[in-house]
């Protein structure tokens, strides 16, 4: 899996734990809240009280949100691509036992 394919796979599961927390049954449009029409994974973090810069380190996910907010939507437009080891090292940021998806899905109660 490629570094920006994990960054939407990323940006999903932020998108549907912001959905449930916020009580939404579709995602809102551009008029009703533009805002969440972002590819900014620390706003959407930010939208559901999650402040990396004061994220607990000693929480087993900590290495991973810190990876993840590693990736910006501008990465798939460089003419030079993130190496494949980078990449493969944000599939286990996001996909691990201790990775972003797994920690969202089990706080949000997603079933992903």
């Amino acid at each position: 899996m490629c570094w920006e394919q994990v960054g939407f796979a990323i940006e999903a599961c932020l998108k549907a734990a912001v959905m449930k927390k916020e009580g939404l049954n579709r995602w809102p449009s551009t008029v009703d809240a533009p805002e969440l029409w972002t590819h900014d994974l620390y706003y959407l973090a930010k939208r559901l009280g999650i402040d990396p810069t004061t994220f607990n380190p000693r929480d087993p996910a900590a290495a991973s949100w810190k990876m993840t907010f590693e990736w910006q939507r501008g990465h798939g437009y460089s003419v030079n691509k993130v190496p494949q080891r980078y990449a493969d090292q944000m599939y286990e940021a996001a996909f691990s036992s201790n990775g972003v998806v797994e920690w969202l899905a089990k706080r949000y109660q997603l079933n992903i």
